[in-house]
C-alpha cells in the first residue's frame, strides 16, 4: 500500500457542511446507551475523521487513502486551525490508538477512555463548526 498524502482541492464549504453533519451524526450515535465502549470508541473516532475532513474540505485539501491516512488527516486538518492545538492532536490521537486496539485486536476500552474521547471530539466539532461557519 502507498503512503497517504494530502492534495489541494477545490474548498467546498458545502462539502465541508456535510462532513460535519456526518462528524454530529457519529457523535450523537456513541452515546447510545446500549452501546459498549468499544463500539463508542468507534462511532468517536468516525466523527472525528469525518469533523477533519470538514476542515479539511472547507481549506480546499483532502488526504489520500493509504497508510498513515487517519493520522496524516488528524495533523493535517489540525494545522488549518488558527491556535494551538498540539494538546487535542495528543488527546485525539491517543483516542485513535484506543480505538485501533478496540478494532483490530478485540481490545477492551475503558470507559474513562470513552470520556476522554467524547470530550475531545466535542472540540474538534465545535472547531471544524467554527470554520466551516456552520
Amino acid at each position: 500500500m502507498t503512503e497517504a498524502r494530502v492534495e489541494k482541492v477545490h474548498a467546498d464549504r458545502l462539502g465541508a457542511r456535510t462532513f460535519l453533519s456526518q462528524a454530529e451524526k457519529f457523535q450523537r450515535d456513541a452515546d447510545a446507551p446500549a452501546l459498549s465502549s468499544e463500539s463508542r470508541s468507534v462511532l468517536l473516532h468516525n466523527a472525528v475523521i469525518s469533523g477533519c475532513d470538514a476542515i479539511l474540505q472547507a481549506s480546499g485539501l483532502r488526504v489520500t487513502s493509504g497508510d498513515g491516512s487517519h493520522v496524516l488527516r488528524l495533523e493535517a486538518a489540525l494545522a488549518e486551525i488558527d491556535q494551538d492545538t498540539d494538546d487535542l492532536l495528543e488527546r485525539l490521537d491517543a483516542s485513535r490508538s484506543r480505538r485501533s486496539e478496540a478494532s483490530y485486536a478485540a481490545g477492551f476500552v475503558a470507559q474513562a477512555s470513552v470520556d476522554e474521547a467524547r470530550e475531545a471530539t466535542a472540540e474538534l466539532i465545535e472547531l471544524a463548526r467554527a470554520l466551516v461557519g456552520a
